[in-house]
């Protein structure tokens, strides 16, 4: 890892308001250098939604018997990465051969020079999680929202 990359790993926590596809959001750069927060999202119908800033959910309709992921303990959910929340493998073709980079796999966060960002909009009912793999020039995002027809 060059002392650049060094640096770009040891960059301090800031938030600021940012423009994405038409809508406002609150950003919150190096949001893994905080310790787990609990974030709800809101819907105008019945779903409900609570993430943790590891990743971790649970989410439903109506009460906690409605759960589509374990509706646990605060505690329980920022630990459970491994079983709940977005997982992606990439394997990208380098000059140097085939790397594989797990955006958000806090196992891996040794291999690569990442900066992990959260987003929420104005309203409360997204929340944006984008990791930048500052080696690879890669950025991976991945979006929770609750939806009328789709839940």
């Amino acid at each position: 890892m060059t002392t650049e990359n060094m640096n770009n790993s040891l960059s301090h926590v800031s938030g600021k308001f940012v423009s994405m596809e038409g809508d406002k959001y609150y950003q919150i750069k190096n949001a893994d250098r905080m310790a787990p927060f609990f974030i709800s999202v809101v819907s105008a119908s019945d779903h409900w939604l609570f993430i943790s800033s590891t990743g971790c959910l649970t989410a439903g309709r109506i009460r906690p018997e409605n759960a589509l992921f374990p509706y646990k303990s605060v505690d329980y959910i920022h630990e459970s990465a491994e079983n709940t929340g977005s997982k992606t493998i990439v394997k990208v073709q380098t000059e140097n051969g085939c790397k594989q980079w797990e955006p958000f796999n806090l196992q891996h966060n040794s291999l690569y020079d990442v900066q992990r960002n959260l987003y929420k909009n104005i309203a409360g009912d997204k929340i944006i999680f984008e990791e930048i793999n500052l080696e690879l020039g890669l950025t991976f995002k991945y979006q929770w929202a609750t939806s009328d027809q789709f839940g």
